[in-house]
């Protein structure tokens, strides 16, 4: 995606990485045991997935998942078991994703979980291991540049996402078309139903490569958060293992090297610029 010259669209990514300071590292805390001891019982981790979210998590030509989120959850799995293919991945949306987790349906959600407030009633948050941020694409003719602009228009969102808990607070008179699946959004927008969607800028951003009769909607991101790996409510010792894995991937390189991966040279100088401390 970011191989040879620079492009305008690489360009926009990069100035939109830079605003939001991409990348950066903290601590947080836990509460009960639990899922530790079952995921080691079953010899197996079951990780909740996005496969309509790339380069996070998707799905590749033969159906296999694929991205930067499948990856965390398949280090998880050799630091557990010394084999990575030793998880199961089950595929969920923005909508269904903590109530997955709350059932036991799954031990760990890996599926660009922004940490808010909101959400917090009913999960708890592994450190930061990305920054994001809201965009809004629209069509080349629209004249749309910023989140206000949307007020008495019909917006896409994906139901359950952090793109409309931002609309539904900032823009309330903004109608909004919530989906289940980013392509349906994608598609309403394409098919003149909605005038804009508003997600999460890494997708919009993979979604503009392909789709050459869109635009961002100005350069600015709105409503920055960071994602975090969701585990339920007070599993203490389960979220402390995953906070020492994700430490120690950040220590020790690997981290960096699935950003390289997944996002390019352009995350490799971004790392260099905005590596934190330790």
């Amino acid at each position: 995606m970011f191989r040879g010259a620079v492009s305008m669209k690489t360009k926009t990514f990069m100035s939109l990485l830079l605003g939001l300071g991409l990348l950066f590292w903290v601590s947080s805390g836990g509460g009960v045991a639990g899922t530790l001891q079952d995921v080691r019982a079953r010899g197996k981790l079951i990780a909740g997935v996005k496969t309509d979210y790339p380069p996070l998590g998707f799905l590749d030509k033969k159906g296999v998942n694929k991205g930067l989120d499948i990856d965390i959850a398949k280090a998880l799995s050799k630091e557990l078991f010394g084999n990575e293919d030793a998880v199961e991945f089950v595929p969920i949306t923005s909508e269904n994703r903590i109530p997955f987790l709350t059932a036991g349906k799954i031990d760990l959600l890996a599926a660009t979980l922004t940490i808010i407030e909101e959400r917090s009633r009913d999960v708890d948050f592994s450190i930061p291991y990305f920054i994001t941020g809201q965009t809004i694409l629209v069509r080349a003719d629209s004249r749309i540049t910023k989140y206000q602009d949307l007020a008495g228009k019909k917006v896409a969102t994906i139901r359950g996402s952090t793109g409309d808990i931002a609309i539904r607070e900032l823009v309330p008179d903004a109608e909004r078309i919530k989906f289940e699946r980013n392509f349906e959004a994608l598609q309403a927008l394409k098919e003149r139903r909605v005038e804009a969607f508003v997600q999460d800028f890494v997708l919009l951003f993979n979604l503009l490569q392909k789709n050459p009769g869109l635009k961002m909607a100005g350069l600015q991101p709105f409503r920055p958060g960071r994602y975090g790996l969701g585990v339920r409510k007070g599993d203490k010792e389960w979220l402390n293992f995953i906070d020492q894995k994700l430490t120690k991937m950040k220590e020790t390189g690997e981290y960096e090297k699935l950003l390289d991966k997944w996002f390019g040279p352009v995350a490799r100088a971004l790392w260099k610029l905005f590596k934190p401390e330790k």
